[in-house]
């Protein structure tokens, strides 16, 4: 016999928290089933306010989150927000998610999915191919074969995959360059600034 959905959702009260736009928010969750989770999200301050939510949602809807008393973390897709009695409350999807997962949380490994694939860096009309090594809601590390000079840290560059089906810009976080001085290679972390 065909039941309700909601019949299906448990009362969940557990903190947690939600990494979402460069910030790590705390919440406390309403409900949870299989497939997601109903939390109450503290505001912070880049999203302070409900406008601020929506606006930034509208333009990437993933997360990462930490559910405490499940002790669940991973991939979210925030599929709804409202506002209510003065609280910002979302209905998230669970995406690619892992349990017992505390010490992951801490030390945010689990996010970045170890993914290969290709693409390239457009800096000052000069393109840079690269070899991506991983993957989060935040941004993406990559390996490029031969570093440019103008390619430092706190650039702003255009990136291209077709893998990923993604074009847009991202600002250079950190590099590290190989050991070995002879080769003139380096791993770079990129920030996600826009893209589509």
């Amino acid at each position: 016999m065909f039941r309700e959905r909601k019949e299906y959702r448990k009362n969940l009260t557990s903190s947690g928290k939600l990494h979402l736009a460069g910030e790590t928010l705390d919440f406390i969750s309403h409900d949870v089933s299989v497939n997601g989770i109903l939390i109450e999200i503290v505001p912070g301050k880049l999203l302070a306010t409900f406008s601020d939510f929506e606006s930034f949602i509208n333009e990437n809807s993933a997360a990462e989150i930490f559910v405490k008393d499940l002790m669940l973390t991973g991939e979210v897709e925030i599929i709804w927000i409202k506002e209510k009695d003065n609280n910002i409350l979302m209905g998230l999807e669970f995406k690619h998610v892992i349990y017992n997962a505390d010490r992951l949380w801490l030390k945010r490994q689990y996010y970045r999915k170890k993914q290969s694939f290709v693409g390239f860096l457009m800096l000052k009309n000069k393109r840079v191919e690269f070899e991506g090594k991983n993957i989060s809601v935040d941004g993406l590390m990559i390996y490029v074969k031969d570093l440019d000079k103008d390619l430092l840290p706190n650039s702003v560059v255009s990136l291209y995959s077709e893998p990923l089906q993604m074009k847009g810009m991202a600002k250079i976080c950190w590099i590290q360059h190989e050991q070995e001085q002879e080769k003139n290679g380096a791993l770079i972390g990129l920030r996600y600034l826009s893209s589509e």
